[in-house]
């Protein structure tokens, strides 16, 4: 039997479930503008990776992932693990999530179907991702690929309150509100920066954000500089201040305009590590997730993976 060549993994619980629910309309909406595909969907956690690496493994050389960041995060990771040579998969994106920032990036802008009859015609573009170890919640050393942006601090808190939630306020207003709700609990936490074997000193941090892609909490530019193609990473060192202050630096990160302020401090690189010096704990958020906390090493991977449809002035 030949093998399938395009398989999209699906998340039925992405946007607050909708997904799922209109299932019976969308998938024949979708084979019409896809073509001859394969829909594989996932039922929990972490499905998303185990389902694209048996989907290379067993042929497929374009693998399209039809949820939110989280998904996307998932089905690159599958796509890396497979062990096939670097380039050699080609990943498209069909946002259908809660936060959407990675979708920012992309031509076809943020509607499924719209993303969808972009495909076919869509050139590819081989970008790089990032390579994070770091400590899990159980305490363990864990390994997780990114796309867009892994981020330390407070960002990981806000992913955790911004999934239990419904989400059905949209990303924006989901992100905003979880924002709040974590600056209220947070304790800055205090990490040791390195790049690439620079000691960049000791931060008590907001957020760090390491970025690839642009965006990140729904929207925020936090990397306006950030581009997939150029074989490095921007990090972005968000530092803590008074409330106030630290509320406005938010609202400035959504236009990009965050970089003039004192609270914060950019450095590029393709190896950063950052080392808690204290018992704060700074949160990780990887592409949405919410995986554990630092300490954290990033590696970035030049042209890891082929990427369908990327605007050209973030390649």
């Amino acid at each position: 039997m030949a093998s399938v060549l395009t398989t999209v993994i699906v998340n039925p619980r992405a946007a607050a479930g909708r997904v799922g629910r209109e299932w019976a309309a969308l998938e024949p909406a979708l084979k019409a503008e896809l073509g001859d595909v394969q829909f594989l969907k996932t039922e929990k956690i972490e499905d998303g990776i185990r389902l694209a690496e048996q989907a290379v493994r067993g042929g497929s050389e374009r693998v399209l992932s039809l949820g939110g960041d989280g998904t996307h995060n998932e089905v690159l990771n599958g796509i890396l693990r497979a062990g096939v040579a670097p380039g050699s998969v080609t990943l498209g994106i069909l946002p259908a999530g809660t936060g959407g920032d990675f979708r920012r990036l992309l031509n076809s802008g943020q509607e499924l179907l719209t993303a969808a009859r972009a495909i076919p015609a869509a050139s590819a573009t081989l970008v790089d991702a990032g390579q994070a170890w770091f400590k899990g919640d159980d305490g363990v050393e864990q390994s997780r690929y990114f796309l867009n942006i892994l981020s330390f601090g407070i960002g990981g808190l806000v992913c955790r309150l911004v999934n239990k939630s419904s989400k059905r306020l949209g990303g924006r207003v989901s992100f905003f509100v979880a924002t709040l709700e974590a600056l209220m609990q947070y304790t800055p936490a205090k990490l040791r920066l390195v790049v690439d074997g620079d000691d960049k000193g000791v931060f008590e941090v907001t957020n760090i954000a390491v970025c690839n892609g642009r965006y990140f909490g729904g929207g925020m530019m936090v990397g306006p500089m950030a581009r997939l193609a150029d074989g490095v990473l921007e990090v972005m060192v968000l530092r803590a201040g008074p409330l106030p202050q630290v509320i406005g630096l938010s609202r400035t990160i959504y236009q990009g305009k965050h970089l003039a302020s004192p609270l914060v401090s950019h450095f590029s690189g393709r190896e950063i590590v950052a080392t808690p010096v204290d018992q704060n704990p700074a949160w990780i958020d990887c592409d949405g997730e919410a995986p554990g906390v630092a300490p954290v090493r990033i590696s970035v991977v030049p042209g890891a993976v082929k990427l369908l449809d990327l605007r050209p002035e973030v390649a």
